[in-house]
């Protein structure tokens, strides 16, 4: 069975504040499910996007008004060094300021695209809905400095969808569009970002969504449901395409549910066709800092990049703090080969 390297955690909140005290305070106490991208000019540094928890003051924080366990997320950054080291902790560059984000951004994803850096994030707005409609929906933004950002627009309908991001080039001419509607992966094409934003598609999506269905839950490990999580990376054998799966875990286990990280391959010309997928795992929770946190029992893989044929990637672990793996990639594409669809 083919596994990881695990090189430990990168980015962490103060650990020795319970969350009775952070909550009388303000600050951090998550940062995690982070995207991160090799530089695309120099190639001598990492970009990370993370996705981080704050809180308020204790009068000010009502848990039980959203899904997230913190006050608001928002968006930090840090620079890695090729290698996977941390470089500097920048701290937060991004704050929710769209109508449809004011709850908070998450999960982002980074890729270079077109000559931006093109980032791709949850936005909340459950304040600014009627109650039971608040969701995660589809945001966009670009930058080229990781300092200013241009919002490229969040897309308004009432899909619970999330784990998006592009394709780092074109396919077939058009912008390819990873997402998930639950509990699929689909595959959407455009001709621009505005297109995409203003889709009608969008409008009953539910219904159409098996359309445009890529990938679904094949084994135990992914039999709740499956996502996307770090953009494609191209291969000599096609996308490496990496994704997680959810299990649902037995009645009267520690855990309720599973997050574990999986690897496919996808067609170069039409990545809709996916020609190898591997059955079991490269990543699965462990450690104490992926099994122990906010949500337990979870590798949350986001981000990715090669550099001198290794291939790295960082996960959010336990909904707290984001770590680094690797794994030699020549060797994950031979195993790879190993389970052709």
């Amino acid at each position: 069975m083919f596994q990881l390297e695990r090189l430990g955690v990168v980015l962490q909140p103060d650990m020795g504040q319970d969350r009775a005290y952070c909550h009388g305070r303000k600050g951090e106490y998550a940062k995690y499910n982070a995207g991160m991208v090799l530089d695309a000019r120099t190639g001598d540094k990492v970009h990370m996007l993370y996705r981080c928890g704050q809180n308020l003051p204790a009068e000010e924080f009502h848990p039980e008004e959203g899904m997230s366990p913190y006050a608001t997320d928002c968006l930090g950054y840090a620079q890695l060094t090729t290698d996977g080291k941390l470089i500097k902790d920048y701290g937060i560059v991004y704050r929710p300021q769209l109508e449809r984000e004011l709850s908070g951004c998450q999960d982002p994803r980074i890729v270079w695209f077109e000559g931006w850096y093109i980032v791709t994030y949850c936005a909340w707005d459950i304040n600014q809905v009627p109650v039971g409609c608040d969701k995660p929906r589809m945001a966009f933004a670009r930058t080229r400095d990781f300092r200013n950002f241009e919002p490229i627009g969040i897309v308004d309908h009432y899909s619970f969808d999330k784990d998006h991001y592009i394709f780092p080039e074109r396919i077939g001419g058009k912008i390819c569009l990873v997402h998930r509607v639950v509990p699929d992966i689909q595959f959407d094409y455009f001709d621009t970002f505005e297109e995409l934003i203003a889709w009608e598609g969008w409008k009953d999506y539910e219904n159409i969504s098996r359309k445009s269905t890529v990938m679904k839950g094949e084994y135990p490990w992914e039999g709740g449901k499956i996502g996307g999580s770090a953009p494609p990376i191209k291969t000599k054998d096609g996308w490496l395409f990496l994704y997680h799966g959810v299990e649902m875990m037995p009645e009267g286990h520690e855990f309720e549910f599973r997050y574990c990280a999986g690897a496919a391959l996808l067609d170069a010309e039409n990545p809709e066709k996916v020609i190898a997928r591997l059955p079991e795992p490269i990543l699965r929770p462990e450690m104490s800092y992926e099994l122990y946190g906010d949500v337990g029992n979870v590798v949350f893989p986001v981000g990715a990049y090669v550099h001198e044929g290794m291939l790295y990637i960082s996960y959010g672990g336990a909904d707290k703090v984001t770590a680094i793996a690797r794994c030699k990639l020549n060797e994950l594409l031979a195993e790879l080969k190993k389970y052709p669809v």
